[in-house]
């Protein structure tokens, strides 16, 4: 059985490196500012995730979060959750939130 593994990132922009690369005045330093956070999947089988040491696990999704990382963004492990079945769907919140800011 597939299962998901949810991983939680921080996410960081490059402030000195626009459209064409680095800036015009030349300054090759990264500005690396934090944007806010990002989720990524990754569907893995569910005995593999069972019978894999937590730290293995974690080694092997901050490789492949590192390989998500480019000139113009970064991506920082936080957490992860693994996601053993489809979240059920809770209709009606939106209604809720609009009649309390109404009322």
């Amino acid at each position: 059985m597939k299962v998901n593994v949810l991983v939680n990132c921080q996410y960081f922009e490059n402030y000195n490196v626009g459209p064409d690369g680095f800036n015009t005045f030349g300054d090759k330093q990264p500005h690396w500012k934090p944007k806010g956070g990002h989720t990524f999947t990754m569907p893995i089988d569910s005995d593999t995730v069972t019978y894999t040491e937590p730290s293995e696990l974690v080694d092997a999704i901050c490789s492949l979060v590192e390989k998500q990382n480019n000139i113009a963004s970064r991506f920082q492990y936080i957490d992860h959750e693994i996601q053993w079945n489809e979240p059920d769907i809770i209709e009606g919140l939106e209604e809720k939130l609009q009649k309390s800011v109404l009322t």
